[in-house]
């Protein structure tokens, strides 16, 4: 199979940042951040790629305390197996920041999950690029930061929560308390701004998550 030079980078930097853990690993003070990898149901690897290169350091080892962070990124399936760790997380007081793919992959079968599993309600995806002229993702919360975005997005349609993010005025990022926990869903891709090196990507990930690029944060594969 031949590999473009993109693609072969993104292998390759993917293959260097991620770390496969042990079974077991001492647990430290402080709130762990965890970088799922869903494996055929990741959509974008380039962003999973860009979510453990900033966050994840080669001597880390935490492991996921249920008041930490859960990072999935490119999501185009949610099986019931994750579907059981983000509930969990939240149930116990965690963030999870869900990122969505399924622009990219089987979109109706993902709204419905996002519907019936986490009572998230999308529509269709959007087209970018050139419609909209240079597109940005302008985020409003926990920080102001503009991320320059030429791929499609998945619209949030009205419902509980807080909009932290539009294109123009379509909204696409959501923040939602979720029992003692906070569920922060992106229906555009921020890790693939965080690979390119985007510094307000960089920024506005340092200010969600109290990590901001320190060492417990690992990359968990399911």
């Amino acid at each position: 199979m031949s590999l473009s030079r993109r693609e072969f980078l993104v292998r390759a930097s993917a293959a260097t940042a991620l770390m496969t853990l042990p079974l077991e690993l001492e647990e430290r003070d402080g709130a762990a951040c965890v970088v799922l990898d869903l494996g055929e149901h990741c959509g974008l690897r380039e962003s999973l790629a860009g979510y453990a290169t900033h966050l994840c350091h080669p001597s880390s080892l935490a492991l996921l305390r249920m008041t930490g962070w859960l990072i999935i990124p490119g999501a185009t399936h949610i099986d019931p197996s994750t579907e059981q760790l983000i509930l969990a997380s939240l149930h116990h007081g965690g963030t999870v920041l869900l990122e969505s793919g399924a622009a990219f992959g089987d979109f109706p079968a993902y709204r419905d999950q996002l519907r019936d599993h986490l009572q998230i309600h999308v529509t269709s995806p959007v087209e970018l690029w050139p419609a909209h002229g240079i597109p940005y993702v302008d985020y409003s919360w926990p920080v102001g930061a503009s991320v320059r975005d030429f791929s499609r997005v998945i619209p949030l349609a009205p419902q509980a929560g807080t909009i932290i993010a539009r294109v123009g005025d379509i909204p696409v990022a959501l923040a939602r308390r979720v029992g003692s926990g906070t569920l922060v869903f992106l229906g555009s891709p921020l890790g693939t701004a965080l690979w390119s090196g985007d510094a307000a990507a960089k920024r506005w990930l340092d200010s969600l998550t109290p990590l901001g690029g320190y060492r417990q944060t690992w990359y968990r594969k399911m």
